[in-house]
């Protein structure tokens, strides 16, 4: 058994034969010199490294010891195939305490995003999922159609929230408006590197309810909460 672990804080993905990082602990994204990439590939795949290379990496904090808190299972996500907003939606007249919860909604996570760590935000959303799971009534309606209504709701009345949008407040935004619902949707983060670009959305199993298809597919997933 390996004596390390990738940090739980820590994931990649690889684009052009490079790996690149995002650090939720730390709210950034960066790539490792050549070498330091190369060892900590080598030794996740479980080839044996120079105890120098592992001690290195050990030092930037890039693995951990492992634990049974370290180790912790992350969810999935299959590649998106299909675009809620690119689908036909019936369109309905918004009530106006929908409006003054997306409002609401938005404006607590704009607070929190400048009050908060990423982190802290995302293990909060990540909590309240468990526990609504344990929770979940055997015949509660999971539907398709019903996340597809009230994914639609929940953009339709953005656009009256006068906040810029961003990628990353609306995704939270969304999942907790969606959880209010107990409808369980997953941020996917993504970068490209063809002028670096970083970009999320909200998804539920091949289904994008914030995003066209076209726009996400431009992106490699790099972490899914």
């Amino acid at each position: 058994m390996t004596r390390y672990v990738l940090r739980d804080d820590l994931s990649y993905c690889r684009i052009d034969q490079r790996l690149v990082f995002l650090d939720i602990g730390s709210d950034r994204y960066f790539q490792l010199p050549r070498s330091l990439e190369q060892a900590l590939t080598a030794y996740l795949d479980g080839v044996e490294c120079a105890q120098s290379e592992i001690n290195a990496l050990v030092e930037r904090a890039l693995l951990v010891e492992r634990t049974d808190t370290a180790i912790r299972s992350r969810p999935n996500i299959e590649p998106a195939a299909r675009s809620a907003v690119e689908a036909p939606q019936p369109l309905r007249h918004l009530r106006v305490v929908e409006l003054m919860e997306v409002f609401a909604i938005v404006l607590r996570t704009r607070v929190a995003m400048k009050l908060s760590t990423l982190k802290h935000i995302l293990d909060s959303l990540t909590a309240e999922r468990h526990l609504q799971t344990a929770q979940i009534e055997p015949h509660a309606d999971m539907s398709e159609p019903r996340r597809a209504d009230a994914a639609a709701v929940f953009r339709r009345a953005r656009l009256y929230v006068p906040i810029e949008m961003r990628c990353l407040l609306d995704a939270i935004a969304m999942t907790r408006f969606l959880l209010r619902r107990r409808i369980h949707a997953h941020i996917v983060f993504g970068i490209a590197l063809d002028s670096f670009s970083a970009h999320c959305w909200v998804q539920v199993d091949d289904l994008v309810l914030n995003d066209t298809v076209g726009n996400v597919a431009s992106h490699t997933p790099i972490r899914v909460v």
